[in-house]
């Protein structure tokens, strides 16, 4: 499960490799939002090489166009746009990068309409898929949002789809985030633009990631706790809760700007998603160790 972060996506690209080439990782299934989704449908198209080659050499006018302050006050007043840049370079990313290309793996992106409030999961084989995958990357009121339905960024609502996963019956799940288990202290806002990213992409997407990965671990350490007593917890709809165990892989440090794409960052957040996950898995491991056996007393 890939969450959203915008061009913190790159400490996904780190962590992933190291799962995979590493430590011998085989996904079965891979769910995205936001930059997740990108992330999702490369991965699950086995196209590592060409991933990685797009991180490595981003740059921010492949993602947006950017405006002065009179452009951007001539859209929103004059041409009633619902967003201060315009992202329709991403859509051309997507369609270069993975389109006409075979899914190796089953892949689903999440994205929400600002016209039903909903939270819709796409597969891959939908005809569509391509474009979900932009609107899952569309950050509101920075970016306009999308077509008739006003599609815009899955992590609007569900920056880590657990519950997408869990219906799946997943055997193991494994989470990479974006951000840390903290908001991270920045400076002061400079502009209205630096408080929609600030307010949408770093606080409410931070609450949401905390509240879904503690709710779901709450919830899966009450399950094993029953079962080990030899009781079954039940859903409402009278179906059992099962354990699942999870891994979350997630930064340890501020990884910066949301929509910082500048190559230095890129790669310090790529090395970083490297080193958090080897140590992650490293301290997984030592914790799983059967007990120390007790001396044998010679007597």
């Amino acid at each position: 499960m890939l969450s959203g972060g915008g061009a913190k996506g790159a400490f996904q690209i780190g962590a992933e490799r190291v799962l995979r080439e590493e430590l011998g990782f085989r996904w079965e299934r891979i769910i995205g939002v936001s930059v997740g989704a990108l992330n999702a449908t490369l991965l699950a198209q086995r196209e590592y090489a060409r991933l990685m080659d797009l991180w490595m050499n981003i740059r921010e006018e492949d993602i947006y166009r950017k405006f002065s302050w009179p452009v951007v006050a001539f859209r929103l007043a004059v041409q009633h746009k619902l967003g201060f840049y315009d992202d329709s370079p991403l859509r051309a990313l997507i369609q270069k990068h993975a389109a006409g290309r075979p899914f190796h793996v089953p892949t689903h992106v999440g994205r929400v309409s600002l016209v039903s409030g909903e939270y819709e999961l796409i597969n891959h084989e939908t005809p569509d898929f391509l474009d979900a995958v932009w609107h899952s990357a569309t950050m509101p009121v920075i970016w306009e949002a999308i077509g008739p339905q006003s599609f815009v960024d899955g992590g609007l609502r569900n920056v880590t789809p657990l519950g997408d996963a869990l219906d799946f019956n997943p055997r193991e799940i494994v989470v990479i985030a974006c951000s840390s288990g903290k908001t991270e202290q920045v400076n002061p806002p400079a502009n209205i633009i630096d408080v929609a990213k600030r307010s949408l992409t770093d606080i409410t997407i931070n609450e949401i990631l905390l509240n879904d990965v503690n709710e779901f671990i709450r919830i899966n350490n009450l399950v094993r706790q029953a079962h080990a007593a030899g009781l079954e917890l039940k859903k409402p709809d009278g179906s059992a809760y099962r354990h699942c165990p999870i891994t979350v892989i997630q930064p340890s440090k501020r990884l910066g700007d949301t929509l910082d794409f500048s190559s230095v960052t890129i790669r310090l957040r790529m090395r970083h998603g490297e080193e958090i996950t080897r140590m992650e898995m490293a301290r997984q491991s030592v914790m799983n160790l059967p007990p120390p056996v007790p001396p044998t007393r010679v007597s």
